[in-house]
């Protein structure tokens, strides 16, 4: 599944889960194999058992990371596809900055307009918009507008004002999807 996708964060849940436990299961695999049919020369089955637990470990990390986080719901995506029309939507997303990590269900994005729905209500949402904003000025959008809602309602309104406006889509909308990409987790 792509990033940005509807159900990304589930999807990524079960596939980290999946990749931690092969690895596990091999570098645990390694360590006993070595202690059973090679008991002298168990030490450098051991270090390739301790090599292959680095990677199984970022991918533990990862998995906490998804599982610490929820996704849009079923019902969200149901009401806001159709009224978006064509302007792209970026789903299920965690955007990180040095302080916090910010839940964002849903990004509507169009000609240096970002708009976000986010469950989370709470004053770290301008912190939030100040950080994209920032984040679209280093990236070359000089008068990118960043708005996070926490009223489901307040942000369907905003995005059927900007659906009715919306022409057609340019390489700026493509752009600003790929860094809402690049900055989500």
């Amino acid at each position: 599944m792509k990033k940005g996708g509807f159900g990304y964060i589930r999807f990524m849940r079960k596939r980290t889960f999946i990749h931690m436990l092969i690895l596990f299961i091999i570098a645990f695999g390694i360590f006993f194999a070595g202690k059973i049919m090679y008991p002298d020369y168990s030490t450098m089955f051991s270090i390739t058992a301790i090599v292959v637990c680095i990677p199984a470990s970022m991918r533990t990390v990862s998995f906490i990371m998804f599982m610490i986080h929820k996704g849009a719901d079923k019902e969200l995506f149901d009401e806001i596809s159709p009224l978006a029309g064509d302007i792209p939507l970026f789903y299920d997303s965690v955007i990180t900055t040095a302080e916090k990590s910010y839940d964002v269900n849903v990004f509507a994005l169009t000609h240096e307009q970002i708009i976000g729905y986010s469950p989370k209500k709470g004053k770290d949402l301008k912190k939030l918009e100040e950080h994209l904003k920032e984040m679209a000025f280093k990236n070359g959008f000089k008068s990118s507008n960043v708005k996070i809602f926490t009223d489901t309602g307040k942000f369907k309104m905003r995005l059927e004002k900007l659906s009715s406006d919306f022409k057609e889509k340019d390489e700026s909308d493509d752009a600003l999807y790929n860094l809402i990409g690049n900055l989500s987790l």
